[in-house]
C-alpha cells in the first residue's frame, strides 16, 4: 500500500511539472551583416510595446515540464542589430506613429515585429526543451501608416542533451537566429519595394 500511495505521488509531481526561466535572445555578434547584399539607404523605425517587452510565454519542456521567456525582451537587441545591417539608420519608436521621432530621424518605414514561439522535448528525464520554434512576422509601414510590405520567416532550433547542459536555453537560441537571419535576408533580397 505504501509503494502504491508513492508511486501515485510522483506520478502526480511529474504530471505537475515546473516552469523554468529561460532567455532566447541569440548571440548578438552571429547576427552578422550579409557582405554579398547591398543595404538599403533608408531610415527606419521599430516599435514594440510595452506590453509585448513584458510578455511572458510558457511552453513545454522535456519531462512534463515547461519554461518560460519574454520573447521580445530576450530578442530585441538582436532584432536592432539584424535591421542596422539591412538599413542606413534604425531608430527606436516609443509609439506607433511617434512623430517626432519619425521627424527628426527621417523615418521612410515603420516596423512593428510580432513573435509566435513554442517549444518541445524528446526527451522524458530533463526539462531543457530539445527543439524551438521562432515564427517572426515584420509589418512594414510608410510614415503615414500605410502597410507597404509584411514578411513572414520560421525559425527553427535544435539541442541535444550534450549541447544544452551548458546552455539550457540553446534551443530557444538558435531559433531566433534562425529567424533573425531568415528576415536578414527577406528583407534585404525579397522585398524591392523597400529601395524606392
Amino acid at each position: 500500500m505504501k509503494n502504491r500511495i508513492l508511486a501515485c505521488l510522483s506520478a502526480a509531481i511529474l504530471l505537475s511539472g515546473c516552469a523554468h526561466t529561460i532567455a532566447i535572445g541569440p548571440d548578438v555578434a552571429k547576427i552578422e551583416r550579409d557582405a554579398t547584399a547591398q543595404p538599403i539607404k533608408k531610415s527606419v523605425g521599430y516599435y514594440i510595446s510595452e506590453e509585448s517587452r513584458n510578455l511572458e510565454v510558457t511552453t513545454p519542456g522535456g519531462g512534463g515540464d515547461k519554461v518560460n521567456y519574454r520573447p521580445y525582451k530576450d530578442t530585441e537587441t538582436a532584432f536592432y542589430k539584424m535591421l542596422t545591417n539591412v538599413f542606413d539608420n534604425v531608430a527606436v519608436l516609443q509609439l506607433p506613429n511617434d512623430a517626432e521621432a519619425i521627424s527628426k530621424n527621417k523615418v521612410s518605414y515603420i516596423i512593428t515585429p510580432q513573435l509566435v514561439t513554442n517549444s518541445s522535448s524528446s526527451s522524458a528525464l530533463t526539462w531543457p526543451p530539445t527543439d524551438f520554434t521562432v515564427d517572426m512576422t515584420c509589418t512594414i509601414s510608410d510614415a503615414a501608416g500605410n502597410t507597404v510590405a509584411t514578411k513572414a520567416v520560421n525559425g527553427q532550433g535544435k539541442a541535444e542533451f550534450s549541447e544544452f547542459k551548458s546552455d539550457f536555453s540553446l534551443s530557444g537560441k538558435r531559433a531566433s537566429e534562425d529567424a533573425l537571419l531568415k528576415m536578414q535576408r527577406a528583407l534585404l533580397a525579397e522585398t524591392p519595394e523597400l529601395r524606392k
